[in-house]
C-alpha cells in the first residue's frame, strides 16, 4: 500500500478514536504523587493513565500545588498533532506487512467490520497498531479520551503559563519501540484484544485504582497484563524504558531547580518501577500522596 493510501486510512482511524460521549464525573480524586529532594533540587513523580473521561476532578490538592510550582514539565513525549502522529505512523508502517495467521486474520477483519472500520484499515499495519487501535475504539465510545487525561491538560497548561516542557522520549522514538516488537508478540497482543471485546470493565478498574492513588492494585493489574503480553513486551514497554528514565531523572537531580515530571502510572508501580530503580541508585524518593 503506497504512504499516501496508508495516511488515509489512518487518518480515518483516528477520527474514529476520537468519539467520546461524557458520562458523569466522579469525585474528587487523589492520585498517587512521589517527590525526590535534595538541597536545590525538586523533582516530583505523577503517574497518569493516558486516557480519561471529561470533567475527572484529578488535578486538585498536592499534585496541583506541585504542578504550579515547577520550572518544568517533563512528558513521556511532547505535545502533538493527529497530523504529526499520522506522519510518525506512516514512518514505523512495514514497507510489506508479515501476513497475520489465517484464524487471526480473519478474526480481525471481523472485528475492523464490526466497529466499523474500513475494510482496508489495518492491511498495510503491523499487529500492534490493529490491537492498540481496536481497543481504543470501544474506549473512545464509552467516554474515554486523551483531552481530558493528565498528559494533556498539563501540557495545555504549561503553554498557557510559559512553563518549559522537555519530553523524556520523541514520537518516533514510541512508535520504534512498538513496531520493534518480535512478531509473535505483536500477534499475541492482537489476540489478546480480540479475546476481549469489551475493555472498558478493565479501563474503568484500572482509573479507579489510579484515583486512589492504589498502586498496589495498579501493579497486580500491570504485572498480569505483562504476564500475558509475554517478556519481550514487558521488556520493550517497561523495563528498559524504566532504567533509562531513572538514570535521566539521577542525572536531573544533579542541575538543580524543580521539575514535575508525569509518565504512565505502570512505570511509577512495581519492583522494576522508576522510584524502586532511584531508590537502588541512592536517591530517597517519598510518597506524599
Amino acid at each position: 500500500m503506497s504512504s499516501r493510501r496508508f495516511l488515509s486510512c489512518i487518518a480515518l482511524v483516528l477520527g474514529w478514536l476520537s468519539l467520546a460521549s461524557p458520562l458523569a464525573a466522579p469525585a474528587a480524586l487523589a492520585p498517587a504523587l512521589w517527590v525526590a529532594r535534595d538541597a536545590d533540587t525538586t523533582i516530583w513523580l505523577f503517574g497518569t493513565v493516558h486516557l480519561l473521561r471529561p470533567g475527572t476532578p484529578w488535578l486538585t490538592g498536592p499534585v496541583a500545588r506541585a504542578v504550579a510550582d515547577s520550572d518544568v514539565l517533563t512528558l513521556e513525549i511532547a505535545p502533538t498533532t493527529p497530523d504529526a502522529m499520522a506522519q510518525a505512523l506512516v514512518a514505523v508502517a512495514p514497507v510489506r506487512p508479515a501476513p497475520l495467521p489465517p484464524a487471526l486474520d480473519r478474526r480481525l477483519r471481523k472485528r475492523a467490520h464490526d466497529l466499523g472500520f474500513p475494510a482496508q484499515a489495518f492491511d498495510a499495519t503491523d499487529p500492534w497498531f490493529a490491537a492498540t487501535t481496536l481497543a481504543g475504539q470501544p474506549l473512545a465510545r464509552a467516554g474515554y479520551s486523551p483531552a481530558p487525561a493528565p498528559e494533556t491538560l498539563l501540557a495545555t497548561l504549561a503553554d498557557r503559563s510559559g512553563t518549559v516542557i522537555e519530553p523524556l522520549e520523541t514520537l518516533d522514538r514510541q512508535l520504534a519501540i512498538f513496531a520493534a516488537l518480535p512478531q509473535p508478540a505483536q500477534r499475541t497482543m492482537l489476540a489478546r484484544v480480540l479475546d476481549d471485546p469489551d475493555p472498558v470493565p478493565a479501563m474503568d478498574r484500572v482509573v479507579t485504582a489510579w484515583g486512589r492513588g492504589d498502586v498496589a492494585t495498579l501493579d497486580r493489574l500491570l504485572a498480569s497484563d505483562m504476564d500475558d503480553a509475554g517478556p519481550a513486551v514487558r521488556a520493550a514497554l517497561l523495563d528498559r524504558r524504566n532504567a533509562a528514565w531513572a538514570r535521566t531523572i539521577a542525572r536531573w537531580m544533579r542541575q538543580g531547580g524543580t521539575r514535575f515530571v508525569a509518565v504512565g502510572a505502570g512505570h511509577l508501580a512495581g519492583a522494576g518501577s522508576v522510584p524502586a530503580r532511584l531508590h537502588a541508585m541512592g536517591i530517597e524518593v517519598t510518597r506524599v500522596q
